[in-house]
């Protein structure tokens, strides 16, 4: 299984677990709006994205995959970790990456 990351790595690499935990809930609901989420991925939004949540091929459509494995690292050098509250960075990063894309 392909995992762009989990929110244990970051905890164990001395993270607060609530700007993790933050982090991804901000990416799971951009990954909603958008319509990248498969049904995995909405019932661990819905259900609560807890400390064993990661972000994967199981809980993220092809599209949010390829997107994340090509943009993800260079997302993460924008942002302080767990600060793109709504995501604005990650979109942008997107609209340039879909550009590219075409």
């Amino acid at each position: 299984m392909k995992i762009i990351d989990k929110a244990s790595w970051q905890i164990d690499a001395g993270i607060s677990k609530n700007i993790v935990l933050q982090h991804f809930k901000n990416i799971f609901s951009w990954l909603n709006s958008k319509n990248m989420l498969t049904q995995e991925g909405i019932e661990d939004l819905e259900f609560g994205i807890d400390e064993s949540v990661s972000l994967n091929e199981r809980n993220i459509n092809f599209q949010a995959l390829a997107f994340f494995e090509s943009e993800y690292d260079e997302y993460l050098r924008f942002i302080d970790y767990g600060n793109d509250n709504n995501a604005l960075e990650l979109e942008k990063l997107y609209i340039e990456y879909e550009s590219i894309q075409k």
